[in-house]
């Protein structure tokens, strides 16, 4: 039934995952054409939200209306990073550390707080040295690289490409991406459980393995874009640095 008063927003991603196929595009686009800009547009539909759900509402006692304090916040947080990072991998992958970089910094970072490192240059040695590069400028609202003092589990992007997939994560989340021949959701099976994932076309594996650590089910999605990749959405139980997507010794 549609939302008539009031209808619960939170939980979990099915509505995101619905949408980010671009089935209401048509629709969304009406609404911006009618405002002077983002932060107009975002004004109408967090109003939308303050007026008709319960988004804003904090939780009091046994009620099941609402979030505990802090949580819906975290909520849009949480799906702005993720969309985030997708759109800077898609179009400014030049402001995303690679792998090798996150390494150094983590080792440079090892170091300093081991209190080690090398000895300090000579004079001469000092010098002659290249003057170290000015940090890149960040735009307004993305973080730092590990390489100019961010934090690296914020850049944790396309870890592997294997075969016809490819993974990225943040340190809340993993994100798969599949390519796959021209299909229709019935042509896709996926089975996300707490330790493994199996993906299928047409009853064939594509992927089918024991994950590195475990993951929240309930908070986890997938979906078909534009039928030739499928997308997973998998929520850590822990927030912290996935080495691997599959555990090749359990799988």
């Amino acid at each position: 039934r549609p939302c008539a008063d009031r209808c619960r927003v939170g939980g979990r991603r099915a509505a995101l995952a619905a949408m980010a196929d671009g089935r209401f595009d048509d629709l969304l686009l009406g609404m911006a054409q009618k405002h002077k800009g983002i932060e107009d547009l975002l004004y109408t539909v967090m109003s939308f939200y303050e007026r008709r759900t319960d988004l804003f509402h904090v939780r009091e006692g046994d009620s099941k209306t609402g979030f505990p304090p802090g949580e819906a916040e975290e909520m849009m947080r949480k799906q702005f990073r993720l969309l985030q990072g997708r759109y800077l991998q898609r179009a400014q992958p030049h402001l995303i550390a690679t792998p090798e970089q996150i390494r150094q910094a983590r080792e440079a970072q090892r170091q300093r707080s081991e209190g080690g490192g090398t000895e300090a240059p000579t004079a001469a040695a000092a010098a002659s040295a290249p003057a170290p590069a000015a940090p890149r400028p960040i735009p307004e609202g993305v973080n730092a690289s590990p390489l100019d003092g961010g934090d690296p589990g914020q850049w944790e992007r396309l870890e592997a490409k294997e075969q016809n997939y490819s993974w990225h994560q943040s340190p809340t989340d993993v994100t798969v991406e599949i390519d796959v021949e021209k299909s229709v959701a019935s042509d896709i099976k996926v089975t996300i459980a707490p330790r493994k994932v199996v993906v299928k076309r047409k009853g064939e594996d594509i992927i089918n393995g024991a994950l590195h650590e475990k993951i929240n089910v309930e908070e986890s999605t997938w979906y078909l874009d534009s039928g030739k990749k499928v997308v997973l959405t998998l929520e850590k139980v822990k927030q912290n640095f996935w080495a691997t997507l599959l555990d090749q010794k359990a799988s």
